[in-house]
């Protein structure tokens, strides 16, 4: 009984279909097929007025020549001489004093050095005598740290006055070599020398001494503290 109404029901879906795709193939064929029609517009094109020709350009005014002046020479204004300075010449005996350490201090040189000492003379000749100036008391200049470090030896040239009780006083450095490194520590040493003198009075303004002063960073481990 079941197979009968399953075979009864597929036959209906059967005819159902069939009359359905039956349906759709007549609808189509009672469709009018619309084609597309293109007409072609002819759009008439406006021609190009001629353009008139410009008037022909005046050619360039060539350029005036401006006069070309010769450059004035200025002459140079004359170098004025230099103002000579007058310098006590000082008969140094002894020669320049020894920077080869020996301990904390320096051996000082052997001999004295002396300065020209005017006297009165008789019967209009003039004599000179001689001012001992002996250096008893030096110190050599501390190394400084980047001398140390760098390992840089150099030296430095002052002048400085001996005073009647045979300190030194305004010593001033010349020159130096490299600068900028020995010439704190060289003046800080040479402010410290002692000498022994035979003079007093107003003479002392007049010796003045001149002294290169080398400094060997080898030196360093002898620096002596709290002298600078």
């Amino acid at each position: 009984m079941r197979f009968f109404f399953a075979l009864l029901g597929a036959l209906a879906i059967t005819v159902a279909i069939f009359m359905f795709m039956e349906s759709l193939i007549k609808s189509r064929q009672e469709q009018n097929v619309v084609l597309p029609v293109h007409t072609l517009v002819e759009v008439p094109r406006e021609e190009p007025q001629e353009e008139e020709p410009e008037p022909d350009e005046q050619p360039p005014e060539e350029p005036l020549e401006e006069p070309i002046m010769e450059s004035l020479q200025v002459a140079a204004p004359a170098p004025e001489p230099a103002p000579e300075l007058e310098i006590n010449a000082l008969d140094l005996e002894m020669g320049e004093i020894s920077i080869q350490s020996v301990g904390d201090r320096w051996s000082g040189p052997v001999g004295t050095a002396g300065v020209p000492r005017p006297t009165n003379g008789s019967g209009g000749e003039d004599a000179q005598g001689y001012i001992e100036v002996i250096p008893y008391d030096t110190r050599k200049p501390n190394v400084p740290d980047v001398a140390w470090e760098n390992k840089i030896s150099g030296w430095v040239l002052v002048e400085f006055r001996v005073t009647a009780q045979g300190t030194t006083a305004g010593v001033r450095v010349l020159d130096a070599n490299p600068r900028g490194v020995f010439e704190d520590k060289v003046v800080a040493a040479v402010s410290d020398w002692r000498y022994s003198v035979n003079f007093h009075g107003d003479l002392s303004r007049r010796v003045v001494l001149t002294q290169r002063v080398e400094v060997n960073w080898q030196n360093y481990p002898n620096n002596m503290p709290n002298v600078d």
